[in-house]
């Protein structure tokens, strides 16, 4: 390639790559919408983009596959056979056109049809049965779950912790599996051990009981032309926020020490706050702290995970601040913080507390123990599901799960 065509096909590339970026951020912000109809028409056109794509990717393979000389060309297992039989009968191909799309002989096709009539050969074709798969009420659940909760953040993880909270035994790759396959119509249509261990030693980065160790530091948001400065406490333990606060400039040591009140007032005295090494935390808050019965920990110098919980609760409050809509007013925008911690305390569940929510882990609370419900089993799942979301911010939603066992041998 000559140079002056190699500039011409960066150009190219270039344009079409920024045009591809803007399409991709408008399409995943109508993802997010809170309208239904907005996210079926983007469900849409991402649905119709992916089949033109797939569609050319098939070509590719199926030109590099013809290539090949027959001996030299992979098997089909027999699950594969039964899939491409169903094919076959669902778009009335003929056993010509089968094997023109799958580079078989029609010979082949016609055999995998004859092996059906003989049922010591059928398993040749369509493989053993599943004898442990998930219920259809479940995988309903799942792909419901999908479309009630089409948030970023909402993940494969967040969906099995709900799900398992409800008391169903699931995983992650069960829930991503799940996903991948076509949805299943909804069958019921017209019909932690506790955690406060006393005797355990005391420890600053996984201590054993509630209000123990808390964790305390300052970032920054934007709202429109403001730059807000957010103060939060965080339980190390059961990850509970005890005091979020913002503030108009940056707070100083008499701000953070009024926060630290107002958060022992509604919760209780810790014994050790972790704190970085910032100007507000330096020899008038460490005297404050002594005079309140406290210890301040101060985080190493260049170790970000002495304090990553706070961190990390930052992290998820910038997430979901990036997208909401909230005026400049100060009390708004506090009030706006109050119901991120009562959604974060109260409904999100964490993997490092079993699934279980901050609340639930302050109070002991045992975890319910989850049921594997699957195809043809004893108990059948009789399932529903409702979205619900505190305050008046959609961002802060929560789906209501409720499973009620039936027996199959119930009168």
């Amino acid at each position: 390639m000559k140079q002056h065509e190699r500039s011409v096909w960066d150009l190219v590339e270039s344009v079409s790559i920024l045009f591809m970026r803007s399409y991709l951020a408008a399409r995943a912000r109508a993802f997010e919408h809170p309208m239904h109809v907005v996210r079926l028409l983007a469900q849409r056109d991402h649905a119709h983009s992916d089949c033109v794509l797939l569609e050319r990717e098939l070509a590719i393979y199926r030109s590099q596959r013809q290539r090949k000389p027959a001996k030299h060309r992979p098997h089909y297992a027999p699950q594969e056979r039964a899939e491409i039989l169903q094919l076959m009968r669902l778009r009335g191909w003929s056993c010509k056109e089968a094997a023109a799309r799958f580079i078989v002989h029609p010979n082949t096709i016609r055999n995998w049809k004859r092996a059906l009539r003989y049922k010591l050969r059928a398993d040749q074709v369509v493989g053993a049965p599943p004898w442990n798969k998930l219920h259809g009420g479940v995988r309903w659940l799942v792909h419901e779950m999908r479309q009630l909760c089409p948030e970023r953040d909402f993940g494969t993880r967040t969906i099995a912790r709900y799900i398992m909270r409800s008391g169903i035994q699931i995983s992650r790759a069960s829930v991503r599996r799940i996903l991948e396959e076509e949805r299943s119509p909804n069958p019921y249509h017209g019909t932690l051990s506790n955690r406060t261990n006393r005797t355990a030693p005391a420890h600053l980065i996984h201590p054993r009981s509630p209000h123990h160790v808390w964790h305390l530091d300052i970032t920054s948001i934007r709202v429109l032309w403001l730059k807000l400065e957010v103060a939060a406490i965080i339980d190390g333990c059961c990850r509970k926020i005890v005091g979020i606060r913002a503030f108009a400039k940056r707070p100083t040591t008499a701000d953070i020490v009024r926060l630290i009140d107002d958060s022992i007032c509604s919760n209780t005295k810790p014994r050790f706050i972790i704190t970085d090494r910032g100007s507000q935390f330096q020899r008038a808050f460490h005297s404050a702290l002594i005079q309140r019965g406290i210890t301040q920990a101060r985080c190493p110098a260049r170790v970000w995970q002495f304090n990553a919980k706070v961190e990390r609760l930052f992290w998820s409050l910038k997430r979901w601040w990036r997208v909401s809509l909230v005026p400049p007013n100060l009390s708004t925008i506090q009030k706006r913080l109050e119901d991120f911690a009562t959604w974060h305390n109260l409904y999100r569940p964490h993997a490092s507390l079993g699934t279980m929510t901050p609340s639930e882990a302050e109070l002991g609370l045992r975890k319910q123990e989850p049921i594997r419900y699957t195809e043809g089993g004893e108990l059948e799942p009789r399932i529903t599901i409702k979205r619900q979301h505190v305050g008046d911010d959609p961002r802060l939603l929560y789906p209501v799960i409720k499973v009620r066992p039936k027996h199959h041998f119930a009168a």
